[in-house]
């Protein structure tokens, strides 16, 4: 029975698989968000801001993907430059954010599809979606990765024509503000790098690319491509409600937009491209983090049973994990409402990764500067510096934001307890599987 996964994937699903993480359905609150700080119709300007910062943090992944292109990614990356449990500990609170990521987002479609279908239960639609994704992922990598492919160049192709046709629909264009910077323009760039966060996911899926060199080209165009539609988004948001504080309690803000600019007919349309965030964000994520699951259980960091592949070489029982866990923590979070703070935890989580992808870049270039490496970081090393410093600020300041009606930073408590209690599995119960590995080598032998 084969045991490694198969080299199948193309170059559009790496851009199809870096841009589909990023284009979660909360991206549409996040929009919001960015006009309230950027003062209107200038959010698009901050997106694209946030974009250029990013593709440098993309540059990074791009290097540590030339030099150990792996399904454990960047727990390779991180033992290497730094130490062997510091590298386990922060990979297993990285791998989660995913999961955050998908519950927050099944609390924005939640109430999207409550609102546009009555009748069906917000959470049937949730279970049924994830379901529906286990079963095309365990059908293999082509099967998976035609479902990414289809579903997230349906979303940003539909989503830009969408917002084109709002924007050319909209009379009294001259009249806006569109270079507008407003007194919080740091703020909504800040904001304006969360629609991004999830693009790097992509590299956990290096071991199942035709060439690994096509996962740098991917993030970049994937980039592109979200800075695009989503610009174009926020642009039509600002154009259609002037005044965006007036959707800043909505969960459905693309919604509203498609109704007041084009109808019924822009209504039901944005249900659809909000359908379609479904399936990329849910079948990216569980794409790459089963990959990563399967990566740490091949090296004994979790049970061997994680490490197993169905007879069409996909690790499923990692992957039927992951969506359980997404499926009942996005329970847990519609009931509650309580979605900022995970939002704030994950891209502060995101945030740091960014920042500590410079600590790595600089390590491993003085630990192997004779290694080989496909891709080089822009501007080595002022330009990674530079980039480092600004992510951490910005995931600190993501950490410390404060959620709730104590305005209490929980995202901040939620990571520290999640790092406790993956320190403490990292100390105490990961020996225990490697010395059972050991045993069990020795025996064989």
């Amino acid at each position: 029975m084969q045991t490694s996964l198969s080299r199948v994937l193309p170059l559009r699903t790496a851009v199809s698989t870096s841009a589909g993480l990023a284009s979660a359905a909360v991206n549409f609150l996040a929009a919001v968000e960015v006009a309230e700080y950027a003062g209107g119709q200038s959010a698009w300007l901050a997106i694209l801001v946030a974009g250029v910062l990013i593709v440098f943090a993309g540059a990074n992944f791009s290097e540590l993907n030339a030099l150990y292109p792996s399904a454990a990614a960047i727990r390779v990356w991180i033992r290497r430059g730094v130490t062997d449990r510091f590298s386990l500990i922060s990979s297993f609170v990285y791998m989660m954010t995913v999961v955050f990521v998908i519950a927050a987002d099944a609390f924005v479609l939640g109430h999207a599809f409550s609102r546009a279908v009555p009748s069906v239960p917000a959470m049937l639609w949730i279970f049924a979606l994830l379901a529906l994704v286990t079963w095309s992922n365990s059908r293999g990598i082509k099967v998976a990765g035609a479902v990414q492919d289809g579903n997230a160049f349906v979303l940003l192709g539909t989503l830009i024509l969408f917002s084109a046709l709002v924007i050319l629909h909209t009379p009294h264009l001259s009249q806006f503000q569109y270079f507008n910077l407003g007194h919080n323009w740091f703020e909504a760039i800040a904001l304006g790098i969360f629609i991004f966060v999830g693009f790097e996911w992509v590299t956990p899926l290096a071991e199942e690319f035709q060439d690994f060199r096509a996962i740098p080209k991917g993030m970049f165009i994937a980039l592109g491509l979200i800075a695009v539609a989503f610009g174009l988004f926020s642009l039509a948001l600002t154009v259609a409600f002037p005044h965006a504080r007036l959707l800043a309690h909505s969960f459905i803000p693309q919604l509203l937009l498609g109704l007041r600019a084009l109808g019924p007919f822009g209504f039901w349309w944005m249900v659809f491209i909000t359908l379609t965030t479904a399936g990329t964000t849910f079948n990216g994520g569980l794409l790459s983090a089963s990959r990563f699951v399967y990566a740490l259980a091949r090296e004994r960091a979790l049970p061997p049973w994680f490490a197993r592949l169905n007879n069409r070489l996909v690790p499923q029982n990692a992957l039927v994990t992951l969506a359980t866990c997404s499926f009942l923590l996005a329970v847990l979070v519609y009931v509650t409402g309580q979605y900022l703070f995970l939002i704030n935890a994950g891209a502060g989580v995101e945030s740091l990764m960014y920042a500590l992808s410079t600590v790595l870049i600089i390590s491993l270039r003085r630990r192997e500067p004779a290694r080989e490496r496909s891709f080089h970081t822009f501007g080595y090393p002022v330009v990674p510096v530079f980039i480092g410093l600004l992510f951490f600020g910005l995931g600190a300041e993501a950490l410390l934001t404060p959620t709730g009606p104590s305005g209490f930073p929980w995202a901040l408590v939620f990571l520290a307890v999640l790092t406790a209690l993956t320190a403490f599995y990292v100390y105490a119960v990961v020996p225990r599987l490697k010395e059972k590995r050991r045993r069990s080598s020795s025996m064989t032998l």
